[in-house]
């Protein structure tokens, strides 16, 4: 789990959702919004990807640990279009290695 001080509420995800952009890498897409406050972060896992409740929360557990050692600036949802068939955390990493190139404006 993301400390509170780092994840969306619900109103900043509906915002994005909303007025942000767009950027896709392997098994994530990702909506974000630039600014200039520490990066803050969601993840979403529809049920289309995973029916279980226990395998959507496994997924999102697995995001929230390679999101942690990230920083920057701006808002960002992650959502996770398919279920990586390498082990969970490193394939995200990569592919949130990837998103962030894509989206230079979150970087620092």
């Amino acid at each position: 789990m993301l400390p509170r001080s780092r994840r969306l509420r619900a109103a900043e995800v509906r915002e994005i959702l909303v007025r942000g952009r767009s950027a896709r890498s392997g098994a994530l897409s990702a909506k974000y919004y630039a600014s200039t406050e520490p990066l803050r972060m969601a993840s979403v896992v529809s049920k289309k990807v995973a029916k279980s409740a226990v395998v959507r929360n496994r997924l999102r557990r697995a995001l929230y640990r390679a999101l942690t050692p990230l920083s920057g600036s701006g808002r960002l949802i992650v959502f996770i279009q398919r279920i990586p068939e390498t082990p969970l955390t490193t394939a995200f990493s990569a592919d949130l290695a990837e998103l962030f190139k894509k989206i230079p404006e979150l970087s620092n």
